[in-house]
């Protein structure tokens, strides 16, 4: 496929759904989600068809998210569902004088509109005065085919014939082959997109707020604690951890030791635990490891360094195994470590009890629900996880507001409304995962690269 059948297959026409009136525009797509496809095209074509109800996307209803109008930048962001088969062109930056280029636009053609490419030349480089007392580049833009740059232009990228970028949008004709180009620059004075680290560190504010609270008061004391973290399936647990690790001073200098319970014997017999878990701090060729001799291994790592024990599934094992965990291994580890603390300088000995079903909290004369600073080896157990409600996801949306995309700040109200009807009421792990698609991310695929622990 050609650069030019590219460009025309990302390109929609933009009518008016009132029949008398008969102006028209381009427009194309620069973002693509499950469900939703963005359109960028000029604010003046908006009003050319009447106004944001009478908006249409190749005879589709569409929304106008955001307009530069009031701005005084011809650039509008709409939001048309069902348009899969259009796939989004990337966004290169800025231009340079004499970058050859190719547009692709409408043009009427008796009762039709004709889809025409035109290639071109950027000119000379300019400042567009904005109300706002801003200078939005603009570029001069020049036609080097046949065919004139018509009225229905509008809209249109202008697409680097080198890299297949966009570096603008066509806002208006100057004469026959002449035109005005906005950069691409200007987009995001109305529009922000977030990359995947920007998105990951976003959602790190969002809900858990007891928990949270009760591991910062908790590691805040102690140097030396274990930490219930448990709920209901697909409540977050596994994200809340890293989210807490997180927390911890001079996390990137620790050693973490992960097990997990929910495969093989480990759940069910606790000498293939032990022996696991000898093997992973470095317990080899040893035979079975017995708990004291696992929990002293960990105790001279701990000694130079932060150490976080990770115990997932913990929901998979027979009560008197988990106990034989806490009481047989971390009680007496705790216990010594505690004895040679030298001061706020020492290193975290921290061990999390992973529960995704949301059953070892249950047991008794395991866990304080207290910050105890007299026994530090007793585990904590912080509120159950609950579902997110309207207020966790509307005060995020508050907080975050300037580093949201659009897709997350226009209409709340409806887009909180949505998500909570999308995610089975809250349900964490489905809220994060209709966020991520509403920023035009796959959340099981980039949970998998933030996910660590």
């Amino acid at each position: 496929m050609t650069l030019e059948e590219e460009i025309q297959r990302s390109i929609v026409l933009i009518t008016s759904s009132d029949p008398k009136k008969n102006h028209f525009g381009t427009g194309f797509v620069i973002r693509q989600t499950i469900s939703v496809a963005h359109i960028l095209t000029c604010a003046h074509v908006i009003d050319d068809v009447g106004g944001v109800e009478l908006v249409m996307v190749d005879g589709q209803n569409a929304t106008v998210v955001v307009s530069g109008k009031d701005l005084g930048l011809d650039l509008a962001i709409l939001r048309v569902e069902a348009l899969w088969d259009k796939p989004a062109l990337q966004i290169q930056g800025c231009g340079e004088k004499g970058r050859p280029v190719i547009m692709a636009g409408f043009q009427q053609y008796a009762r039709n509109h004709l889809i025409r490419s035109l290639r071109g030349i950027l000119g000379n480089k300019g400042g567009l005065q904005v109300n706002a007392g801003e200078c939005i580049p603009v570029w001069d833009l020049q036609v080097v085919d046949d065919y004139n740059l018509e009225s229905g232009y509008s809209g249109s990228p202008i697409v680097d014939e080198a890299t297949g970028k966009i570096l603008g949008i066509v806002s208006h004709k100057q004469g026959g082959k002449t035109g005005l180009a906005i950069s691409i620059e200007a987009l995001d004075k109305i529009w922000r997109v977030l990359d995947n680290d920007q998105l990951y560190q976003v959602l790190l504010n969002l809900g858990y707020q007891k928990q949270v609270r009760t591991f910062l008061r908790l590691i805040e004391r102690h140097s030396i604690a274990a930490f219930l973290i448990h709920g209901s399936p697909a409540h977050g647990q596994r994200w809340l951890l890293n989210r807490l690790i997180g927390y911890v001073p001079r996390c990137l200098q620790g050693k973490v030791v992960t097990i997990g319970l929910d495969r093989g014997t480990r759940g069910r017999d606790i000498d293939a635990l032990w022996r696991e878990l000898g093997g992973r701090v470095g317990l080899l060729g040893g035979g079975k490891p017995g708990a004291e001799k696992i929990a002293e291994r960990v105790y001279q790592c701990w000694r130079t360094q932060n150490v976080f024990l990770v115990f997932h599934e913990v929901d998979c094992m027979p009560e008197n195994y988990f106990r034989q965990i806490v009481q047989d291994f971390w009680q007496p580890l705790a216990n010594k470590a505690r004895n040679t603390l030298s001061g706020r300088n020492d290193p975290k000995l921290l061990m999390f009890l992973v529960d995704y079903e949301g059953r070892i909290g249950n047991l008794e004369g395991i866990f304080s629900e207290k910050l105890d600073s007299n026994v530090p080896c007793v585990p904590v157990k912080p509120p159950r996880i609950t579902q997110f409600s309207s207020d966790d996801l509307m005060d995020w949306i508050d907080t975050q507001f300037n580093k949201l995309p659009i897709e997350l700040t226009h209409e709340v109200d409806v887009i909180v409304q949505e998500i909570l009807g999308n995610s089975e009421d809250g349900i964490p792990e489905y809220v994060l995962e209709q966020i991520c698609a509403r920023c035009g991310y796959n959340w099981y695929e980039v949970r998998d690269q933030w996910l660590t622990a």
